[in-house]
């Protein structure tokens, strides 16, 4: 190929691309007559009232959260250990694998008492403190904080940080004689 080819051939292609235009900057320009970029609004104040609805009503006994999980819910709860510290990945596996393990321990249900709520874009973080008398007498106490991701008035994530040991310890314990696990 001879070599004057290929500088004409760069030249057609350069000459055939499309030049995009770039805005003129111009500090005294007329107002653009388009509706402004607007950003999208935004869901934290209602994912945070819904948390807070749902844990209130929990904590009157008339509720709980987990009704606010979605089906295929994946409730992660971190740790060492992996008799507590594992990955649920849908409603029904985390109630059978913790919750109800725990409440057939339980005298009372689960009271939240919650410290402080957080709301970033999807994700809302409690902090709470959960209490309930077990079986054997003494008292069930915890310290958690899940972030809680929200969806259309609905959890679909959960990370659960929590005293791994006080909840192995209390699901150590034999079960009400009336419960099974």
């Amino acid at each position: 190929m001879p070599s004057s080819i290929i500088p004409a051939a760069l030249a057609a292609v350069l000459l055939a691309a499309p030049v995009a235009a770039s805005p003129r900057q111009d500090p005294v320009a007329a107002p653009s007559r388009e509706p402004a970029n607007r950003e999208p609004v935004s869901r934290e104040p209602a994912n945070r009232a819904l948390i807070e609805r749902a844990f209130a009503q929990w904590a009157r006994g008339e509720a709980d959260v987990f009704d606010l999980l979605t089906d295929d819910v994946v409730w992660h709860i971190t740790g060492q250990d992996p008799a507590v510290a594992t990955t649920y990945r849908s409603r029904e596996a985390l109630l059978a694998g913790a919750a109800r393990p725990l409440a057939t321990r339980l005298t009372a249900p689960l009271t939240p008492a919650v410290r402080r709520i957080w709301a970033d874009g999807d994700d809302v973080l409690v902090h709470w403190d959960g209490s309930a008398p077990l079986a054997d007498g003494s008292t069930y106490r915890n310290t958690y904080l899940w972030i809680m991701t929200v969806r259309g008035d609905r959890v679909t994530a959960v990370t659960a940080f929590l005293d791994n040991a006080a909840f192995k310890a209390a699901l150590a314990k034999a079960p009400r004689r009336d419960a099974r696990d």
